[in-house]
C-alpha cells in the first residue's frame, strides 16, 4: 500500500478574504473583520481552503518536502489535501491524496 497523490500541475491564484463570495465569506466564519480579509486561501475542487488551515511539511526530514510538497490539509485519517506553493507566492499547485 502506499500514498495515492492526483494532480493536474496548475497553478491557482491565492485569494483573499475581500475576494471571497458570500457563501464562502460563510464557510470560514471562524475568521473575522480584519483577520478574514486579509487571510489567504486558495479555490480547489469547488471549495476554497484557508491557507492557515493547511499544516507545514518543510525541513529536510518530512518526506512531503522531500516529494516536493509544502504542506498539506487533511480532511480524514486517510485523505486530504497537498499544496506546493509557487515561487512567485502567489499561486500554488494542489493535489488530492489517499492512503
Amino acid at each position: 500500500m502506499g500514498i495515492h497523490i492526483r494532480t493536474n500541475h496548475a497553478p491557482r491564484d491565492i485569494i483573499y478574504g475581500f475576494e471571497l463570495t458570500d457563501a464562502e465569506r460563510a464557510e470560514h466564519d471562524y475568521l473575522t473583520g480584519d483577520e478574514l480579509w486579509g487571510a489567504s486561501f486558495v479555490r480547489y475542487r469547488g471549495r476554497t481552503y484557508y491557507l492557515g488551515d493547511f499544516t507545514s511539511a518543510t525541513g529536510e526530514d518530512n518526506p512531503l518536502a522531500t516529494l516536493g510538497w509544502d504542506g498539506f490539509f487533511a480532511d480524514s485519517a486517510f485523505s486530504g489535501i497537498f499544496i506546493k506553493i509557487m515561487p512567485d507566492c502567489e499561486r500554488v499547485i494542489c493535489a488530492t491524496y489517499c492512503a
